[in-house]
Order: structure tokens, then C-alpha cells, then sequence
């Protein structure tokens, strides 16, 4: 028997944790061990006993870098794990970097337990392939397929032998957002979708109640956008641009931006404002020391490819929109790791800024972290350009309540130009965040449930929602239902959708197993009647 417990990311979006149980071979492991992140009961949460025996851990399987997913991982290890942790190489490598620093910020645990860490790399032999099976212990394997979250993330399919034939589950972690009909951020290829015969997939809901808008998923609407408020803001105004953000995926994804700009719309943007192309020689920088060591991975894996030639994560209209082939973007990320600049050409630079260097303040443009503004080389930018309305500040992710960055989103603008008016006193926000988010929304999560590319299968699955508020989870569920309703043609048929909780469930014949945790119970009526809670108010601010 396969059993399965949810452990973390049952009440929010964070600390996702599922452990699994194959009493045949008598392996305990888990899919992926995440830190919860928030408020003050997130990090209590964080400090309370493992509900595990962490030594009885064989693995952990890790779908991606993000440390709501692997900030627990040393923690395991203090606590005995001596096991393996399965993750691609791009992954095991962010891993580390983002341990290093939550060891560093969080004292939760030390730099020596991080480097404990033992790892088995899912690419590192020239055989790997996407959705390759991997033999975990006698009767159960495993297979990764592409995420289009951030560099390295990746579906965990688990497969393992009932009678005499087979189950499968598969894990999103979190669903990208990229798609092979529009790749429209700028860094990572479309994401694949669960086995066409998966019996289980268990799928987060970060945006389940949401629905992005068109504009918000057109990569020339982007960019337009960005090239309009930064040309405003250099040209008219004469004044700076910052941009917060977070260093894993976010600043690179801006450094990509910001460069095709300069490379390509630089020229169209002085024309229209009546500068000429011989104006001054303009400078983008970023600032982020932990962005600086992202940067450097993102240089050695980004272009990999697979042994068939084609590319494991590089979004490839990246190499046509900039005009660079992939080993030029390759070598271009490498010398600004190492050298620190880079010519983009029509006169401009790009500079990055090697950790414990002071802040560039003659930069045009600024990419700077923390994203949240709380912390990081950010804050000194601010204290230098907030207060002067010449200057733009453009926010490109989400903001905690509390956060400077909250404090600023408060007075953004989703639409109009930075102002020229001197009026304020302030620096203009422009809330550009919807454009960025690299998470499915709702449609999205919607095609990744149901979409099996034409391998047609009439085993139906079952769904657990995990990984978001109540709120996202139950309008999901509901959306789920009245696709799986339509019964469309080559749609994968849904048989049940749940709400995951702390009750152990068993895979092999998919019902709960008696007398498993009375407590989850309880908290599942809590999150129903918070969810009903929220509906009911929101429903009052409509009315």
C-alpha cells in the first residue's frame, strides 16, 4: 500500500510538505519540505515537531527552489535525515544558495546542516529524459516532468505496483504559467502536464480563484508597457527608475526585460520623445547579492539542453526577441557575473553588482532586492530616490501586508504614465506585478488538470487541492467540477476533487484510512467556514 498524509500547505500558500508511506518496501519519503513563510504563526508553525521521525525519511523528492517548498530541509537533517534528496541540478543548486541565506537570515538552522544535505540529481546522466522512470525501492518509482515556474522546478509523477497492476500520482508543485500556445514571460519554455492514466494529482491553488486578464498574459504588451514608463521616466522627466525584486527568478527575468529594451525599443522610445539616438550612453544595473550568485546559475543551466538536442528550460522566442543566440544570452549572463558589465549596445550598459559593493546611484535603471523593499540594497535606493517625483518605481511582485512594499503598492498606479507633476513630492508607482507572476491562474490550472496532449486515456483521477487559501481552493474545486460537468472530447475525466488535509489517505484503493487524525477533521470545518466567511464579506463590499 501507498498511503499519503498532507503536513504542510493545507490552511495557505506555504510550508508545502506530503509524506508518503509504501508499506510494501517500508520507505518512508517526502515531497518536498517547505518553510511556511508570513506571519507570526507561520513562524511559530515552522518551530513545532515534525508529525515524522525524520531518520525513518528515505528521500525527499523536490519539485523546485522556492523556500515554501525546501526551507526545511536542513531542519530534517538536524533531526536525523541521513536520506536522499532527488532534485535537478539547476534546483539542487538554488536550493543551496536560498538555504544559505535563510540560514543566514532566519537562524533556524546553521550553514554546516545545509552542506549535510545529501543529494541525487535527477540530470546528471547523459539518459535524462523528461518523465524518465526512476526506481525508488522495489515496486515504486518515480519520474520528473518540465515546470515552467523557475528555472530547475519540475511535476513529480509516482508510480508503484497494486495486485497486479499499477498507481500513479503526480505533484505540480507550483504550475508555471507558460504554455506551448504562449510562452509569454521571458525565461522559461512551456510546462508539461500529469500522465495521461495518473490516478491522483495533487495540485496547488495559489491563483484557483483567479483569472488573468489578456493583457496581463501578452508579452508585447509587457514590454511596451515597461518601455513606455521607463522612456517617460528618463526622457520627460529626467529622473531614475527602481525596481524591486525578488533575486530567484524575478531579477532575471527583469535584467532580460530591461535588456531588450536597450537592445531594441531604446531606438523607437528616444524617436518618439524627440531625443536623438546619439542622446547620452544610458546604464542598468542590478543589486542583489544573492541575485548575483541566481545570475551565476542561471548562466551555467538556463541553455542546457537534453540529449536530443533540445532545450531543458529556455523559453526560445527569448533568442529571437533579443536577436542573440542562446550561447551569446549564455555568455552574456556569465560576463556579468564575473566581470560585472555588459554593452547592450545603442550606446548602453548593463552592470551588476558583486556582493558588498555599494549602491550605483548614478544608474538609469535600478533592478534591486528585496522585492518587498524591506530589507537589501533596495532600501538605500529608496532612501536616495523615493522622495523625488522625477524618479519612477515600478513594482513587479507581491507584497506582504505590512511590508514597505504594501506601504508603496498603496500609492500605485496600474495604468497611467508616471506623472511629470512636481506636485507631490514623491517618487510615481507603477504597479506592473500582474504582468510577472510566474503562477497559473485559475484557466491555467484549469488546462493543466485536463489537457493530455492527445494521449488519450479513460482512467479517470482524482484531484487534492492544496497549497492556497480557502477561498482560492473552494472556487477551484467548484470551477473543476463544472469543467469535468462539460465532459469535452480528449478532456482527462475527473472522478472526485478534494480539499487535502492532515487525515491519512490510502492511494491503493482511494479512500481515507480510519481513525486517522481527528484534529484534521476540525480543521477542515475551520477552513470551510473561514471560506465561507470571507465569501459572505465579500459579497457584503459588493452589495
Amino acid at each position: 500500500m501507498l498511503k499519503m498524509k498532507f503536513v504542510g500547505a493545507i490552511e495557505g500558500v506555504s510550508g508545502s510538505c506530503t509524506w508518503l508511506h509504501h508499506t510494501d518496501s517500508d520507505i518512508q519519503f517526502l515531497v518536498d519540505c517547505g518553510m511556511h513563510q508570513g506571519n507570526e504563526r507561520e513562524e511559530w508553525a515552522n518551530r513545532q515537531a515534525f508529525p515524522f521521525q525524520a531518520a525513518r525519511l528515505k528521500y525527499v523528492l523536490l519539485t523546485h527552489a522556492h523556500i515554501d517548498h525546501c526551507g526545511l530541509l536542513p531542519r530534517l537533517v538536524r533531526e536525523g535525515f541521513t536520506g536522499l534528496v532527488y532534485a535537478t541540478r539547476a534546483t539542487r543548486e538554488l536550493t543551496e544558495l536560498m538555504l544559505l541565506d535563510a540560514a543566514r537570515v532566519s537562524k533556524m538552522y546553521t550553514v554546516e546542516e545545509v552542506k549535510q544535505i545529501r543529494w541525487s540529481i535527477l540530470d546528471d546522466d547523459l539518459g535524462f529524459k523528461w518523465g524518465r522512470s526512476i526506481r525508488l525501492a522495489e515496486g515504486i518509482w518515480m519520474a520528473c516532468l518540465r515546470s515552467s515556474h523557475i528555472l530547475g522546478s519540475c511535476l513529480i509523477s509516482i508510480g508503484w505496483k497494486v495486485n497486479e497492476g499499477n498507481r500513479s500520482i503526480c505533484f505540480s508543485g507550483d504550475v508555471g504559467c507558460q504554455t506551448d500556445e504562449n510562452a509569454y514571460l521571458p525565461l522559461m519554455k512551456s510546462g508539461q502536464q500529469p500522465f495521461a492514466d495518473t490516478d491522483y494529482i495533487v495540485v496547488e491553488s495559489t491563483y484557483g480563484g483567479r483569472v488573468r486578464t489578456p493583457e496581463h498574459q501578452d508579452s508585447q504588451l509587457r514590454l511596451a508597457r515597461l518601455a513606455e514608463v521607463i522612456a517617460h521616466t528618463l526622457f520627460v522627466k529626467g529622473g531614475k527608475v527602481l525596481m524591486p525584486a525578488f533575486s530567484l527568478h524575478r531579477a532575471q527575468e527583469l535584467l532580460m526585460d530591461v535588456l531588450q529594451w536597450m537592445k531594441v525599443d531604446l531606438p523607437a522610445s528616444r524617436h518618439a520623445l524627440g531625443h536623438s539616438d546619439n542622446d547620452r550612453a544610458l546604464t542598468a544595473n542590478v543589486h542583489a547579492p544573492l541575485g548575483h550568485a541566481v545570475t551565476q546559475v542561471y548562466a551555467k543551466h538556463l541553455c542546457s539542453k537534453s540529449p536530443n538536442g533540445k532545450f531543458k528550460y529556455l523559453n526560445a522566442d527569448l533568442c529571437q526577441s533579443l536577436a542573440m543566440h542562446a550561447d551569446e544570452i549564455q555568455d552574456m549572463l556569465q560576463r556579468l557575473v564575473e566581470h560585472g558589465r555588459f554593452k547592450a549596445g545603442n550606446g548602453c550598459q548593463l552592470s551588476m553588482t558583486k556582493p558588498k559593493q555599494p549602491s550605483n546611484f548614478d544608474a538609469d535603471i535600478v533592478i534591486a532586492s528585496a522585492g518587498m523593499c524591506d530589507s537589501g540594497p533596495v532600501v538605500s535606493y529608496l532612501e536616495r530616490w523615493e522622495n523625488d517625483p522625477r524618479n519612477t518605481i515600478i513594482l513587479t511582485g507581491y507584497q506582504s501586508a505590512g511590508s514597505k512594499g504594501a506601504e508603496l503598492m498603496q500609492r500605485a498606479s496600474p495604468s497611467s504614465l508616471p506623472s511629470d507633476s512636481l506636485a507631490s513630492g514623491q517618487a510615481e508607482v507603477i504597479d506592473m506585478s500582474p504582468y510577472y507572476s510566474a503562477h497559473a491562474d485559475q484557466e491555467m490550472l484549469l488546462d493543466f488538470l485536463f489537457r493530455t496532449d492527445g494521449y488519450g486515456s479513460d482512467k479517470p483521477a482524482t484531484v487534492f487541492l492544496n497549497h492556497g487559501n480557502p477561498v482560492s481552493k473552494y472556487t477551484l474545486r467548484e470551477a473543476i467540477r463544472q469543467r469535468a460537468d462539460l465532459a469535452t472530447p480528449h478532456d482527462r475525466k475527473i472522478m472526485d476533487v478534494r480539499i487535502a488535509d492532515a487525515r491519512w489517505f490510502d492511494l491503493d484503493v482511494g479512500e481515507l484510512i480510519e481513525g486517522s487524525n481527528e484534529q484534521a477533521e476540525l480543521l477542515r470545518e475551520v477552513e470551510d467556514l473561514r471560506a465561507q466567511l470571507r465569501q459572505l464579506t465579500e459579497k457584503t463590499c459588493e452589495d
